[in-house]
């Protein structure tokens, strides 16, 4: 799945994506119980792709427990 891609579906979810840089261990954090995802703005396209699609399958899960 293509990084614009991956950005659409999580922005259709009500998600707003932030890419700062930040001492993320998994490159990614979610602020809270809010809708806002950063990533770690540092990560190159296919560290973007793989922490935004981390974050999608997290989030697909909890939505089936």
């Amino acid at each position: 799945m293509k990084l614009k891609k991956l950005e659409d579906v999580l922005k259709t979810k009500g998600y707003k994506i932030i890419y700062a840089k930040g001492n993320f261990n998994s490159g990614y954090c979610r602020v809270g119980d809010s809708n806002v995802i950063l990533v770690n703005k540092f990560f190159d396209t296919k560290g973007r792709i793989l922490c935004l699609y981390e974050i999608l399958n997290d989030l697909d899960s909890e939505a089936i427990d």
